[in-house]
């Protein structure tokens, strides 16, 4: 179990400050901005620290921006033929199911076209509707 603190006030003894200290005061000053680029003057302070640094600072906004614009150019340009390699392969999936549905019937077997067909139909059934189903409202 801790003691408690004693109170010591009364015996805390007071110094005057002699002729030859000094008092020290510190100051922190925090500034900053939003936004993609700073304020005039703080492009201007970082002119006056280093030559050019505003135009460089300039020059970096852009090529990020560009860089930017390409990789989404890309993304989009990627998302668009992955959707269209995915059709084409139900496509193809779709009629090579209908393929062997024909061919069963070909073979007079009426159930085992039925059960292919219904098979590779309802899955495309089911994909359109569910399309209209959560098409988004704008």
């Amino acid at each position: 179990m801790k003691k408690p603190r004693a109170n010591r006030q009364g015996s805390v003894e007071r110094h005057q400050p002699q002729q030859n200290q000094h008092e020290v005061q510190r100051q922190i000053v925090s500034a900053g901005w939003s936004g993609p680029l700073p304020p005039p003057a703080a492009l201007d302070e970082f002119n006056r620290i280093v030559p050019g640094g505003a135009e460089r600072i300039f020059a970096q906004f852009e090529a990020e921006g560009a860089h930017r614009r390409e990789m989404e150019r890309r993304e989009s340009k990627f998302v668009v033929r992955d959707v269209h390699i995915g059709q084409l392969l139900a496509g193809l999936f779709a009629l090579s199911g209908l393929g062997v549905s024909a061919l069963a019937i070909f073979f007079d077997q009426p159930w085992a076209a039925t059960v292919i067909g219904s098979g590779t139909i309802a899955p495309i059934v089911y994909a359109f509707l569910r399309q209209t189903w959560t098409k988004p409202t704008e």
